[in-house]
């Protein structure tokens, strides 16, 4: 999965390019950054949001082998 976001998005996501990978609203995500609940690092450059492609790609492999509820 890392390398297909690697060569979509290359090594830094943007705000609009998470919000539309996770399906919800760019609103929806600014409020996980602000309530302190996204758990993918992200910087803050000027009014820019930058998401690491790599840590993205860990957060999906890690929500992808939670275990199956019965």
């Amino acid at each position: 999965m890392e390398e297909l976001l690697l060569d979509k998005y290359g090594p830094f996501m943007d705000l609009e390019e998470l919000a539309v990978l996770l399906r919800i609203k760019r609103q929806s995500l600014y409020q996980q950054i602000y309530r302190r609940g996204l758990d993918i690092p992200h910087v803050k450059r000027g009014k820019k949001y930058l998401f690491p492609t790599q840590e993205v790609s860990k957060y999906f492999t890690s929500q992808l082998s939670l275990p199956a509820l019965d």
